[in-house]
């Protein structure tokens, strides 16, 4: 495989753990869990993307937990509220999470075009042979 196309595969590898990394923290925004010292499930962890750097080119995306802490919510109905109706709530931000699907797409766009422009390059001089 061509080192460029290889490295603009890594990057649409990366683009598309950007926007399964989004949708999934957009559909549990919602969950609740018990706050801590309370029994139940604790509230669902938010991912993140982590990025690094390839030693020849392109990039290893990982998924991991975020660091971020629960937010803290009043929810008395809640099956985990404590005595005073507070329950955990992801720590969930909806203007990043589209943010993020966004710059997905625009990567996802940069490195198909990278792809096509190796695929009709490569064409080009394999036309010029013949």
């Amino acid at each position: 495989m061509n080192p460029v196309t290889a490295i603009a595969l890594s990057g649409l590898n990366a683009a598309a753990r950007r926007v399964e990394v989004s949708a999934n923290n957009i559909a549990n925004q919602s969950s609740r869990g018990a706050l801590p010292g309370v029994d139940g499930p604790a509230a669902y962890t938010p991912l993140e993307v982590q990025l690094a750097a390839q030693a020849g080119g392109g990039v290893s995306a990982s998924i991991a937990p975020s660091s971020r802490a629960a937010l803290i919510a009043y929810d008395p109905q809640s099956a985990f509220a404590n005595a005073r109706g507070y329950v955990a709530a992801p720590a969930i931000d909806l203007t990043d999470e589209t943010i993020n699907l966004a710059l997905a797409s625009y990567d996802f766009a940069a490195n198909l075009a990278v792809i096509r422009t190796a695929d009709d390059m490569t064409r080009a001089m394999l036309e010029m042979r013949t």
